[in-house]
């Protein structure tokens, strides 16, 4: 097939620290390569690909910090002009790009697929309402019943996948001995929360997490002054190295999550270091999370404190084993790549599949 990836411009691909939506393109297009399909990737320039990249800007705009967040969305509508110009080349056009490009997509004459990773917000809600006929993945079954699921033409679930092997630690008995918590530093992740279970349990905790200029306020009110009560380090945003060594060393991570997850990588990550989760029950997040298994879940700060003896009779093995068989990026992509051709079967209008 001959399949266009498209990416907002404000990360690169992948993400050099912070995971998310761009992580996951990545993935998803690496493998789709090694597959043997045709794949072009719309872009920052300093993404890093085996496919074929078209950028409209060199720099992913929010590390390089030289435009204002206002001037982002004309980026993106730049990359959708390239790609209109650029339609008869594909069979099938994937967007991670949410509402922005769903009027460019209903004018192309290929298939088209848009893989929901936010949730609708109501000043959205009529763009996706109005472009509900075009073809939508949820990456968790929680995202879709709480996302204008009789609206939307949702035509799978498929979750987002992971390199399994690349958190999986050669010793499952190595010495753990502080909690953990990974992701943007904000309310909606739960960062505060996080900080009084360790302090309530009495453990040190680890913060690593980039702080995003709207979350500033956040961090100096609710994070600050707990970090000035001892017991929480907050390293800032890493690498995947950093961040795989901080998995395999941690009693537990901490995912007290103030909203309803759309999956949520970090609870997939690690399991695959064979470190359970504590997790607040909301989401996506008895999904990805199977108690007593894999995780304690709770619906406040005690209810986690009061569970964290279970965490001992959770086998390091059992959460490997989780990931591998759910949310590895083989399985991720098969789904995907079975939709592909789905859809080209299903649009009788659009362009046969390339044999290449």
């Amino acid at each position: 097939m001959r399949i266009a990836q498209l990416s907002a411009n404000v990360e690169p691909v992948p993400p050099p620290g912070y995971g998310g939506t761009e992580l996951i393109v990545s993935l998803l297009t690496e493998e789709l390569i090694k597959r043997g399909h045709d794949v072009t990737l719309f872009a920052s320039g300093d993404s890093t690909t085996a496919a074929r990249l078209i950028p409209v800007t060199p720099k992913a705009l929010r590390p390089e910090g030289k435009f204002p967040t206002t001037q982002w969305p004309a980026f993106d509508i730049r990359t959708l002009l390239t790609l209109q110009e650029m339609k008869s080349e594909f069979d099938i056009v994937h967007s991670h790009m949410s509402w922005s490009a769903l009027p460019y997509l209903d004018t192309l004459e290929c298939a088209v697929l848009t893989t929901m990773h936010n949730q609708v917000k109501p000043y959205c809600e009529a763009i996706y309402c109005r472009f509900a006929h075009q073809s939508y993945v949820a990456i968790s079954d929680s995202f879709k019943t709480l996302n204008l699921p009789e609206k939307l033409n949702y035509v799978a679930t498929i979750y987002n996948g992971i390199k399994v092997d690349a958190f999986t630690p050669v010793d499952l008995n190595c010495k753990r001995d502080f909690l953990l918590f990974v992701g943007r530093i904000c309310n909606d992740k739960g960062t505060a929360e996080a900080i009084d279970i360790a302090q309530k349990l009495n453990l040190p905790l680890k913060i690593a997490g980039k702080v995003d200029k709207n979350d500033e306020p956040y961090f100096e009110k609710e994070v600050k002054p707990r970090l000035r009560h001892g017991g929480a380090d907050f390293i800032g945003e890493i690498g995947h190295d950093e961040k795989v060594k901080l998995y395999q060393s941690a009693i537990a991570v901490v995912y007290p999550i103030n909203f309803n997850e759309p999956f949520g990588l970090v609870m997939a990550e690690s399991l695959a270091a064979g470190t359970p989760v504590m997790a607040f029950d909301r989401g996506s997040v008895r999904e990805i999370l199977s108690e007593p298994e894999t995780a304690i879940i709770g619906k406040s700060v005690d209810q986690l404190v009061d569970k964290f003896p279970l965490l001992e009779k959770i086998s390091r093995q059992h959460c490997i084993d989780r990931v591998k068989k759910m949310f590895s990026v083989e399985k991720m992509v098969d789904g995907y790549e079975e939709l592909y051709y789905g859809l080209l079967e299903s649009q009788p209008r659009k362009r046969k599949v390339n044999s290449r």
